[in-house]
Order: C-alpha cells, then sequence, then structure tokens
C-alpha cells in the first residue's frame, strides 16, 4: 500500500483520527481543521465551475443543433465541408528494376536469383559476393 492510501485509510476513522490527534492541542487542531475546509471549499468551487462549463458547452450545442434542424442539415453534412482538410495522399514508391543473377553454391552447383540490385539478398547469394570479391552488378543475366 503506499502512503496516499494509508492516509486516507487513517483520515477515513474517527477513532484513528482521534488516535492520531490525542497529543494535539486544540488550537493545532483547530488550524487543522481551518485548512481542511479551505481545501474542500476549494474542491466545491472547482466542481462549480466545471459544472457551469459542462452546461454552456451543453446549451450552445442544442442552440447549434436547432439552427442545423432549422436549415435542413445534420451533423453529418458537416463532415465533407472542411476545405483545409486534404486528403492524404499515399506515397508513391518507385519501381525497382529486377535482374536475374547467376552465383554459385560453395558445392559447386550453378544457382540463379531473380530480384533487384538493393534490398535483401538469398544468404548463399551473399555469401557468394563476399567469397569472391565480385560485385553483384557482375552476377547479372539478363
Amino acid at each position: 500500500m503506499n502512503i496516499f492510501e494509508e492516509s486516507m485509510n487513517l483520515l477515513k476513522s474517527k477513532v484513528k483520527i482521534r488516535q492520531l490527534t490525542s497529543d494535539l492541542h486544540a488550537e493545532d487542531l483547530q488550524r487543522i481543521v481551518d485548512r481542511v475546509e479551505a481545501i474542500y471549499i476549494e474542491k466545491l468551487e472547482e466542481e462549480k465551475a466545471r459544472q457551469e462549463e459542462l452546461e454552456a458547452k451543453e446549451a450552445a450545442l442544442s442552440e447549434i443543433k436547432g439552427k442545423l434542424k432549422e436549415l435542413g442539415l445534420s451533423v453529418s453534412d458537416l463532415d465533407g465541408i472542411s476545405p483545409s482538410e486534404k486528403p492524404k495522399q499515399k506515397r508513391k514508391y518507385k519501381e525497382r528494376e529486377k535482374f536475374t543473377f547467376m552465383y554459385e553454391t560453395p558445392e559447386g552447383e550453378q544457382r540463379s536469383w531473380h530480384g533487384a540490385t538493393v534490398g535483401r539478398k538469398p544468404a548463399d547469394f551473399t555469401e557468394y559476393l563476399g567469397r569472391t570479391g565480385k560485385n553483384i552488378k557482375d552476377c547479372i543475366v539478363s
């Protein structure tokens, strides 16, 4: 349990509060009560302001809905109006030119592979290039 939960458990019980404050003078206890009351009043004012803001938003929304109804429009009609938003264009990828490559495995077997000069290559083809010291373009057949 964290310190906040422990504090809340202590402050929820009148008996535990009485035990905690048994050594305090009445004046010290009154200062604590005044501070807690001030915090309580602040919380109430915050909730009241939040509630008033919510009511103002609801009133504005109902007014806008009424105007839309008068004009014979619906909320879905507003979706296609926003000119500032342009539809996103898909990124166009350049089609890579592909070739057929011939290479030899360590066992002496001839193999061919069809692909581009960039990107992933078969492991045995990469090993062949390293072993022979050839450039990838040297292996192009067609």
